[in-house]
């Protein structure tokens, strides 16, 4: 029996906002159903997130029965984000190289974020009829798309791994730094690195490629302060490679279906370690 198993799981419906810890989640072909599939963007349609705007840690997701709920820290304001909502004029949207068409949601959402944040913003959601296409080579016979998360459509870590940057960094961390959809526990630090295809339970998986790290990760999540430099300067000094700082590997379904909390992860086979 595998002792390697799933720790947590965690779902962030609204890209770079606040996540939801599930105990289970269904997988579909742009990763898990419900996250990072609504997202904010300008006046000119380019994505918003904690790189230029770490106060977006303000805002706490839950699940509530009609969707989410959507909390504000710093007003005490909260708004319910209905998984189905009213979805308004198509609009062309820039997430890094791609450009997507999304659909502006409707029900006072552009108003109360923009209010909020004192900038004119608007809330997209991804629509299905125009999928986020991925390269050839990370497609699988189960997808061919991503969500709105930065690369493709799910991120997986270990538990060891945060362990590890911990002790490089002299002090604990909150995991949510790293925004991953699986946490695994039972191996080594950075064994995820080598796991090229996996399985749990019905659910297959294929370890696509790293994740490269950016200044994000020095946002403290419950709080919205920028450690300047500290985290990603102390995961630099022994996973960067090709000026590139890596935590963390990319998965994308092969087959689909549902991970639960406490599932068993078998590796089908393996590839060449990153470091």
């Amino acid at each position: 029996m595998s002792s390697l198993r799933v720790q947590q799981l965690f779902l962030f419906p609204i890209k770079s906002l606040g996540s939801i810890s599930v105990d289970h989640v269904d997988v579909d072909a742009a990763g898990f159903v419900g996250d990072r599939r609504f997202m904010l963007v300008d006046t000119q349609g380019k994505f918003i997130t904690q790189r230029t705007r770490p106060d977006l840690t303000r805002f706490q997701l839950s699940l509530h029965e009609e969707g989410y709920q959507v909390f504000d820290k710093t007003s005490g304001t909260s708004k319910v984000l209905t998984s189905h909502p009213t979805l308004m004029d198509t609009l062309s949207a820039e997430l890094w190289d791609d450009q997507l068409h999304v659909r502006e949601v409707g029900e006072g959402w552009a108003t109360w974020f923009s209010d909020l944040l004192d900038e004119p913003i608007r809330l997209v959601m991804q629509i299905g009829d125009a999928p986020r296409i991925i390269q050839d080579k990370y497609q699988t016979q189960g997808s061919n798309q991503s969500s709105f998360a930065d690369s493709l459509p799910i991120l997986m870590a270990s538990e060891a791994s945060y362990t590890a940057v911990e002790k490089v960094y002299g002090k604990s961390i909150d995991p949510l730094r790293f925004r991953a959809n699986i946490v695994v526990g039972g191996c080594n630090a950075f064994a995820e690195d080598t796991w090229e295809e996996i399985s749990i339970e019905s659910v297959r998986l294929f370890g696509a490629k790293p994740c490269a790290r950016c200044q994000l990760v020095n946002v403290e999540p419950q709080t919205g302060v920028v450690d300047q430099g500290g985290v990603l300067k102390a995961l630099s000094t022994f996973r960067l490679k090709d000026n590139k700082v890596y935590f963390g590997q990319q998965m994308v379904p092969i087959t689909l279906g549902k991970i639960r909390v406490g599932d068993a992860l078998i590796i089908s086979t393996r590839k060449n370690a990153l470091f």
